[in-house]
């Protein structure tokens, strides 16, 4: 039997070997266990319309299971976005003055109540931050970079505030 084919069958036993530990040790995706669902019926989302952080809030709440309210008397749970601000800083500058890389920053302000009003989760702050090079030949593609690192940290900002949610319960 050649090395290669020693090899071959080596990794592959590793290969198994390590998928039935991570399966025995009780690994779950974030979000996908029974204690991450919302412990309410109903939620009324309180954002700005039409906006990314609304649309893919609601569709979060949606796939967890929960009902949206239409108006928030009817609800268990009024999630407000108080704010949502995207920065962008410079954070290195070459020799000549021009921008090597861009810090970027999303921040999201939120907070749970219920339907009169007392607050469940006070007022709380997700910062999330990324660093981005820059490139001036490649102008066109790093604004494509900066939209997609902003839609990825909005989506991460999201999951965020569904676990923080998860863990509301209301009286």
């Amino acid at each position: 039997m050649s090395l290669s084919l020693r090899n071959l069958r080596a990794r592959r036993a590793l290969s198994v070997l390590m998928l039935a530990a991570l399966a025995g040790c009780g690994f779950h995706l974030r979000g996908s266990t029974p204690d991450s669902r919302l412990a309410f019926d109903s939620v009324y989302v309180e954002a700005p319309r039409g906006t990314p952080l609304e649309r893919e809030l609601r569709g979060a709440v949606r796939t967890g299971g929960t009902r949206l309210a239409a108006d928030p008397k009817s609800a268990t749970v009024v999630l407000r976005i108080l704010n949502e601000a995207r920065e962008r800083k410079i954070l290195t500058l070459n020799a000549q003055g021009q921008v090597r890389e861009f810090s970027l920053t999303y921040r999201v302000n939120f907070e749970v109540a219920d339907p009169a009003n007392r607050k469940l989760l006070p007022a709380n702050e997700i910062a999330l931050q990324s660093l981005l090079s820059y490139s001036e030949s490649q102008a066109l593609a790093k604004e494509t970079e900066e939209r997609m690192t902003f839609d990825d940290l909005r989506r991460d900002a999201i999951s965020q505030i569904m676990r923080q949610l998860s863990r509301v319960q209301p009286e």
